[in-house]
């Protein structure tokens, strides 16, 4: 459960700065540097949140 609460989070989070992000500037704003980083950091913590999802479900199935 606590997982899906943080994927949840991180995919709106990645929302938000998807959102936030000037296409017009490109990496010439401070505004558009974070925003990038912010991208970068929640698509991160997405990855790393379905990893230990899809690990948990193997370690179940070798379990039994």
């Amino acid at each position: 459960m606590l997982k899906k609460i943080g994927l949840i989070i991180s995919v709106i989070i990645l929302i938000i700065n998807i959102l936030n992000y000037n296409f017009e500037f490109e990496f010439s704003d401070s505004d558009n540097k974070i925003s990038l980083i912010g991208i970068l950091a929640s698509s991160c913590s997405i990855l790393m949140i379905l990893i230990l999802i899809i690990s948990e479900k193997i370690q179940e199935k070798i379990k039994d």
